[in-house]
């Protein structure tokens, strides 16, 4: 199958999920669901950038024969990284939105060795810090507290 076969199936899928997470957006009210239906946009947005962009190497390479190799999925790590987000999702309720995120976070950084460990830290506390501004103040939409708060 060629990557352009395989960005139009990924474009397709993002596009459908957008459409039924911006209709299910239109249930909520009006001000909790303008952040959501921004990102729906923004994502359907760059899904179709993706696409463009796929149709775009086709043409300059001029053929599908020459395509590069993708890496192969490391099943493993997939496996462990679905298995913490369940784990987060599962323990959300319990231990609360403000302490699980930044370890979750945090973990995620480092698993993936995506930077140092001084800069996960910084990511991890701002992100937090970010959502608590933009849910709990701007927004006033209620998140899990959990058994701490």
């Amino acid at each position: 199958m060629s990557m352009v076969v395989k960005h139009a199936i990924a474009t397709g899928l993002v596009l459908t999920l957008c459409v039924v997470f911006f209709l299910e957006s239109l249930d909520l009210p009006a001000t909790a669901a303008r952040l959501p239906q921004i990102l729906i946009i923004i994502i359907a947005i760059l899904g179709i950038l993706m696409f463009v962009e796929a149709l775009k190497k086709s043409k300059d390479t001029g053929s599908t024969e020459g395509e590069e190799r993708p890496e192969k999925i490391n099943v493993k790590r997939v496996v462990i990284f679905v298995a913490l987000i369940a784990l987060y999702i599962f323990l959300m309720d319990i231990i609360g939105y403000f302490i699980l995120t930044p370890l979750f976070t945090f973990a995620a950084l480092v698993y993936f060795k995506a930077t140092k460990v001084v800069v996960a830290i910084i990511l991890s506390i701002a992100f937090t810090a970010f959502i608590y501004g933009l849910f709990s103040i701007f927004l006033n939409v209620p998140v899990p507290r959990g058994i701490f708060f």
